[in-house]
């Protein structure tokens, strides 16, 4: 995890988290850990599946449902530019889980806020 940025909302400066997605497990598998009293708000992402999958994020291993489920195409990257309001966030104390249809190894990156 790398520190490097800021944004500010009212009177609460958050610090820009970047983290490697290194996943390849059928089923549920954490993308980022739950913090205690924090959302985990999603900014900007980029997923490589080395096969066709089926994904989803959820709030939570087995979770609510962040996003629809995506029909990733073999080595094809999915990006999600920056947002700065965020595409999706966790529930409080949550942690952010990526649910994958098969055992493919799917690789990335994630930009995101703990909010």
């Amino acid at each position: 995890m790398k520190e490097t940025e800021a944004f500010v909302q009212g009177n609460t400066t958050t610090i820009i988290k970047r983290a490697a997605i290194n996943v390849a497990g059928s089923g549920d598998n954490t993308i980022v850990t739950a913090v205690t009293g924090k959302k985990i708000r999603v900014l900007a992402l980029s997923l490589t599946p080395a096969a066709a999958v089926t994904a989803r994020f959820e709030s939570a291993a087995g979770g609510t449902a962040l996003t629809g489920a995506m029909e990733l195409g073999a080595k094809v990257n999915l990006v999600l530019d920056y947002n700065p309001v965020g595409w999706f966030e966790t529930a409080d104390a949550a942690l952010l889980n990526l649910e994958l249809s098969g055992a493919i190894s799917v690789d990335g990156l994630i930009v995101y806020a703990e909010v």
